[in-house]
């Protein structure tokens, strides 16, 4: 005849490696301008969102990154 289940038991575990990814993270910088401003023949002036700072000057590397590195150069 046809089975039923009737309950479940973990019987094994493991863990599973997963290697490490990299991902590239764009910050992106909003610039604004006032329309009626500009309409008017008013001075434009655009305004720009902050940018987050870059832990090293004209690199791309993140924090985490140059933990990551600084620890298994140390490990």
């Amino acid at each position: 005849g046809q089975l039923k289940e009737i309950g479940s038991a973990v019987q094994r575990q493991e863990l599973v490696f997963i290697p490490a990814q990299l991902k590239r993270i764009d910050h992106v910088q909003h610039a604004y301008t006032c329309q009626a401003c500009s309409q008017k023949n008013l001075s434009d002036k655009i305004i720009k969102a902050p940018v987050p700072k870059a832990p090293l000057a004209h690199s791309l590397g993140s924090a985490s990154i140059i933990a990551h590195t600084i620890h298994q150069k140390f490990n």
